[in-house]
């Protein structure tokens, strides 16, 4: 540093600059803190969003039901599918004590494939059934056809998307702060994989965005159309959840008059 250089100067202007910025860090944490719709939001989502049965609820439901009827065969079966959803190595389900699936050629040389998780075993069944049910145990064919049939009108998915024309608030971590990002959509999510906790956002340079719903500094300007989505959501998926609660109760009955015919 020159020797005309103030070096104490340079302290005291660092040290004002350092001020301001606590001093804007703190107002900026009470106007996300008193943002009328920030409250909103969350009191919403914790009274009526959280409390709601998710699609993994109703996949565990069905599957401990179809668990039931096992072993399904005693002799196994290899049935070819043509499926890609499950990778295009894994070809056939094998058809036994247990549904697994795997390569058809390793599954005719008694290698034992893998096993379904349950969101996977419950596709497979409400898919396939028809191609499963000649090669289970006679006593529980009609029961397993009926248990399938059912299982496929479950709804386990939805997405609200609700226009916007707010500003996504981005912290890179970087010397430029929060970036100022204009955004097209919101959208709110739920399936096996997603929760309606996180936001996806849409940005006008097609760009594209997920957080949380507690993330209060980079929504702040977008609580006010998230609120109008979850109330959509809230909605649509409360006649999802009393459907699904009444396919899952048939299929308990279905399940429980198969009981009481084989003693069980």
């Amino acid at each position: 540093m020159g020797e005309g250089i103030d070096f104490e100067e340079y302290i005291r202007e660092y040290e004002a600059i350092a001020e301001t910025i606590n001093d804007l860090a703190e107002r900026c944490e009470r106007l996300v803190n008193n943002n009328p719709f920030y409250k909103k939001v969350i009191d919403f989502y914790k009274k009526f969003i959280d409390p709601m049965r998710t699609p993994r609820y109703y996949i565990g439901g069905a599957y401990s039901l179809f668990q039931k009827l096992r072993p399904f065969a005693y002799r196994k079966t290899v049935i070819r599918i043509d499926d890609e959803e499950f990778g295009w190595r894994l070809d056939a389900l094998s058809v036994g004590r247990d549904i697994r699936i795997g390569e058809y050629y390793s599954l005719r040389t008694d290698r034992i494939g893998h096993s379904l998780p349950e969101p996977e075993f419950i596709k497979v069944v409400s898919k396939y059934y028809r191609e499963i049910v000649p090669h289970l145990r006679r006593p529980i064919r009609e029961t397993f056809e009926e248990l399938a049939k059912l299982v496929g009108e479950l709804e386990l998915s939805l997405t609200i998307t609700q226009g916007c024309g707010g500003y996504f608030y981005y912290d890179d971590s970087s010397w430029r702060g929060y970036q100022k990002i204009p955004c097209k959509e919101i959208s709110i999510s739920i399936s096996e994989r997603t929760y309606p906790e996180y936001i996806h956002i849409t940005c006008i340079d097609h760009s594209a965005r997920h957080t949380r719903i507690s993330d209060s500094g980079e929504l702040f300007a977008l609580y006010k159309p998230i609120y109008e989505a979850y109330r959509k959501f809230y909605e649509k998926w409360s006649k999802i959840q009393k459907k699904n609660d009444e396919i899952l109760e048939k299929m308990r009955k279905v399940l429980g008059e198969y009981a009481l015919v084989n003693n069980l």
